[in-house]
């Protein structure tokens, strides 16, 4: 059932109201709503090979419109924030029970004020839409891309408005974030499939290498380039620095207008547990090359490096 002609049925189902800051916030009603899908079930229920839009790589990209005519509400605890501006425009979910997290596609920043780290939400999916964007799995609207070379359909961002009407503030807000961290190696990423995507991970004895990269392949930087994100000159895209932990190598990826973009990298003596959200970005490779990473690690804030980091903390930015 294609979603660009229910728009216009969709039931307004929560109910909001202002905050000091003049936030629209989701009430936490005394009628909370009935979860009917894991996000497992969600993904296994409504997510085909190809979706059911036309998109330019169906392989890498796909679209799958969610039926409006039916109830299918997920819930799960808020694992991003975007506080430090590494994170834009988005929130990640853990399932509570099966551990599976989703990234969902919002247009709107400072999400974080609303819904921090470790609250408890439940998400009305009817009418949403879900599906790939290079190759990672996300939930959003369908977007109509008439870019060049980009032409076809994509998982867009969910408008704030409408988003704001199909979420609801658990009445146990706030969890252990313990609970839902994850301890594995860079190997059980790279091999873990799209099990992974979207999870909070913690990674240990892991170091910078002090290596960029090339066509997601690690490579060689100037000294000078040796921080977090250098500058873009406003294409945008994130700036890959390689970890290892002795089980394998993938990249640490960070926007440059992020708070810490600038920051030095940590020496590579510097070895200790690093805290980030598993991310995936494949827009053009239909088979996998072996000699490219396509993961893309994203730190919530610099104080993601935990544990034998401590010194560097201490360093001056």
């Amino acid at each position: 059932m294609k979603l660009y002609n229910k728009i216009a049925g969709l039931i307004l189902v929560s109910t909001v109201f202002f905050s000091s800051c003049t936030d629209i916030v989701p009430e936490k009603s005394t009628h909370q709503w009935t979860t009917t899908h894991t996000i497992d079930a969600l993904i296994k229920n409504y997510v085909s090979k190809a979706g059911d839009l036309p998109t330019r790589t169906p392989s890498l990209f796909s679209v799958d419109t969610i039926p409006s005519n039916k109830s299918i509400v997920i819930n799960g605890i808020v694992v991003s924030n975007d506080n430090e501006g590494n994170i834009y425009k988005y929130l990640v979910i853990q399932d509570v029970n099966t551990g599976t997290a989703l990234k969902v596609s919002i247009d709107a920043g400072n999400l974080s004020a609303i819904f921090p780290t470790g609250r408890a939400i439940s998400i009305d999916c009817s009418g949403l839409a879900i599906g790939k964007y290079a190759e990672m799995l996300q939930m959003g609207m369908p977007f109509y891309n008439t870019t060049s070379g980009k032409v076809g359909y994509e998982i867009g961002r969910i408008p704030y408005t409408l988003f704001m009407n199909r979420v609801q503030v658990n009445k146990s807000t706030f969890s252990p974030l313990s609970e839902y961290v994850d301890t594995v190696t860079i190997s059980q990423i790279l091999t873990g499939g799209t099990s992974m995507h979207g999870k909070l991970v913690c990674i240990k004895n892991a170091f910078f290498t002090g290596k960029g990269a090339n066509f997601g392949v690690p490579s060689t930087i100037s000294a000078s380039e040796k921080i977090f994100a250098p500058t873009t000159n406003g294409v945008g895209f994130p700036q890959s620095r390689e970890i290892q932990d002795g089980t394998g190598s993938v990249f640490i990826a960070t926007s440059e207008y992020s708070k810490f973009a600038t920051r030095r990298l940590p020496d590579a003596t510097m070895k200790g547990n690093i805290t980030a959200i598993v991310g995936y970005y494949n827009d053009k490779d239909a088979s996998i090359d072996p000699s490219k990473i396509y993961h893309q690690l994203t730190l919530r804030a610099l104080s993601d490096l935990g544990t034998g980091f401590e010194r560097y903390h201490q360093l001056a930015p």
